[in-house]
């Protein structure tokens, strides 16, 4: 108990609010800019947070709060800019309502459902963490490795029309975890001699390679604003939605209670619960004819669960290591880099953390319902920003803080690497998700199930009652899951043309996952068992699974639904333009790092990148501005507060060598 109630003495700390303020703030720019996520944000922000903030339970609650309450304002582009991002199932009922002029209503309504379902699943979070210790409790090698198993699985099985590409990129995320140091021989595996790796890729650099670098070379690519004019906002209008919102209370309560479940069972994603509420919602309707034509209670069915459902994916994040969602990979990621082990010993060893994480779920849920209440129409005015002005500062400070992990030159290849592949698969429609959660789980699953193995046997291990349940159920739930979607989804699934079987284009990708595990197969031979089993079965199912996408796809035409950002550059005239300019600037980012230092490379791709890519009058001007502060950040944050020391370019010490 002294560890929960430490939580609140924290309240205190000047500290804890000036990253709690900071954190609010990332999450209303990630609500009000289409197209920037929580995952963009927090993949930036883990490098900060853990090398500088050096209380572990503030640093952890910070990041916390920004997946809790990420989503709170992402309606304001839907009503304001008619823009669908990331919130399709509110798209299909906000808009008829904007268009009939309740727009201002509707964003007082969907802010007070939010911080509501924001609420509820907060306080379920703080019920359920000591409840569910005893069960967690019971919980050995052989139960971890399952549910570490279902929740790679899940994301798989929820991507209904794309379940062979999600489970085939989750068991390529699992053998990129192989890399670096066996933990049961010490063996190095698949390092190339490097020390850098001898501990693995690094986690922030694979991730913002992934995840961030890709989201902000694809908006960069539009050159263009985020969107025109506005919609004129109503303050009064909006609180007029604030009291209609407290009429649907026993309805947000339904809803919430079911977001917390959904987002409980790991890999269920944002965009799977909404639909997932909806349609649950729609079925258990009397009257289900004005559903799709602007229903206040189809905006509770979608918005409820959105805010609850970040109770849900702390749970199995918290309590066995497990990130409920794709945002609570980062949660886990600094937790790890902060030394704090999840699992049942959480409420007695980090009860405090535990405690921050729902008094700062709670507040900032009603921070941001306050905010988007009071200044919707001052808000919506941000939504100008242009995309290349905004991808002017990202990116080179995701290039930076990839660097900074490890601050070592070998961060920036594999950052770049995984750029292009992130790149790649959003192109082509592959899921990211289940390949990051692969990666994180994969060590996880490898530890767990060996050391089962070695316990109790294959057979042992098999004939554990909570192991038989925690499988039975995990194959339930998927099955129901991926039933139950049928139909709901945004976009058809894929359908079967009654042609033979061509070669396609799409045979691509499963031809280079093949590649790349038919390698770790062949480095694999050489190690000890204990060190080469696991990355052996994976390399064999990695290219039993691309095998049979091949075949998929020599059978199918388009692709199926993926849980996945698309491409918002896609059919933008001069996309391919962009995308050379992109990389001659990439290429010159790199030249320069090797000739004249790192720092003043991520300088000038900032001054350079809006005169080059952006639209419009002054360009140069704007290039000034992100020059400015990029050297701001870097002389002002990395080099003062950091103390940073930059690599040596690698090229001008050749060069003086050569000449000397």
């Amino acid at each position: 108990m002294d560890a929960i109630f430490a939580g609140f003495g924290l309240l205190g700390s000047q500290t804890y609010w000036l990253a709690f303020l900071t954190a609010v703030a990332m999450a209303a720019v990630a609500g009000l800019l289409p197209g920037v996520s929580s995952s963009l944000l927090m993949a930036l922000a883990v490098p900060f947070i853990v090398f500088n903030i050096q209380d572990p339970v503030i640093g952890i609650a910070m990041l916390a709060t920004i997946t809790a309450v990420e989503e709170m304002l992402d309606v304001l582009p839907i009503v304001a800019l008619g823009h669908p991002g990331g919130g399709q199932v509110t798209f299909i009922e906000a808009r008829p309502l904007s268009s009939r002029g309740h727009a201002a209503r509707v964003l007082g309504f969907v802010y007070t459902v939010s911080a509501m379902g924001g609420l509820i699943g907060a306080v379920a979070l703080l019920l359920v963490m000591p409840v569910i210790k005893p069960f967690i409790l019971q919980f050995s090698f052989a139960e971890i490795g399952a549910m570490g198993l279902f929740g790679v699985a899940m994301v798989g099985a929820l991507s209904r029309g794309a379940m062979v590409k999600g489970i085939l990129a989750a068991a390529f995320g699992m053998l990129l975890s192989t890399i670096g140091l066996s933990v049961f021989t010490g063996e190095e595996r698949f390092t190339f001699g490097s020390l850098q790796l001898r501990e693995g890729l690094p986690i922030i650099a694979t991730a913002i390679g992934l995840f961030a670098l890709p989201e902000m070379f694809d908006l960069t690519m539009t050159r263009k604003a985020i969107a025109g004019r506005a919609e004129n906002l109503r303050t009064r209008e909006v609180f007029r939605g604030v009291g209609l919102a407290f009429r649907y209370w026993q309805l947000v309560l339904r809803h919430s209670i079911l977001g917390v479940f959904l987002g409980a069972i790991p890999g269920v994603g944002s965009r799977v619960v909404s639909w997932l509420s909806y349609g649950i919602g729609i079925s258990l309707a009397k009257n289900r004819h004005h559903f799709g034509k602007g229903s206040y209670k189809g905006l509770v069915f979608s918005e409820s669960v959105q805010s609850a459902k970040e109770g849900g994916q702390a749970i199995p994040t918290l309590a066995l290591g497990l990130p409920g969602g794709q945002s609570w990979v980062f949660v886990l990621i600094a937790m790890l880099a902060y030394g704090v082990s999840p699992g049942p010993q959480m409420l007695s060893q980090h009860g405090d953390i535990v405690t921050l994480i729902v008094v700062s779920m709670v507040m900032g849920n009603a921070a941001l319902a306050i905010i988007g209440i009071l200044w919707s129409g001052q808000l919506a005015k941000l939504t100008r920003v242009p995309y290349p002005l905004l991808g002017a500062v990202i990116i080179p400070l995701a290039l930076l803080s990839a660097f900074q992990e490890t601050r070592h030159w070998t961060a920036i290849p594999i950052v770049l690497a995984f750029a292009v592949l992130g790149l790649l698969m959003k192109q082509y429609r592959w899921p990211r998700p289940p390949l990051i959660l692969g990666f994180i789980l994969g060590g996880i699953v490898e530890e767990n199930l060996l050391s089962a193995i070695s316990l109790y046997g294959v057979d042992g291990m098999l004939q554990r009652p909570l192991t038989i349940a925690l499988l039975v159920l995990a194959v339930a739930i998927a099955i129901f899951f991926a039933r139950l979607r049928t139909g709901m989804d945004s976009e058809p699934a894929t359908t079967a043309v009654r042609e033979r079987w061509r070669w396609t284009w799409q045979n691509l990708f499963p031809t280079f996952f093949i590649a790349i595990a038919a390698w770790f197969i062949w480095r694999a031979v050489g190690l000890e068992p204990k060190a080469a089993s696991f990355p052996l079965g994976l390399g064999i199912l990695v290219i039993g699974l691309a095998l049979a996408q091949i075949v998929l796809n020599g059978w199918q035409r388009g692709v199926g639904d993926v849980l996945d950002l698309g491409m918002l550059s896609a059919g933008v005239e001069g996309r391919g333009r962009s995308a050379l300019i992109l990389g001659g600037l990439l290429l010159l980012f790199v030249v320069l790092a090797a000739l004249v230092g790192l720092q003043y490379a991520a300088i000038a791709l900032a001054a350079v990148s809006p005169a080059a890519l952006m639209t419009g009058r002054r360009p140069w001007a704007w290039g000034i501005l992100t020059g400015g502060i990029i050297a701001a950040a870097i002389f002002g944050f990395f080099d003062h507060v950091m103390s940073m020391i930059w690599p040596e370019p690698v090229l001008w010490q050749w060069l003086q060598d050569t000449l000397s």
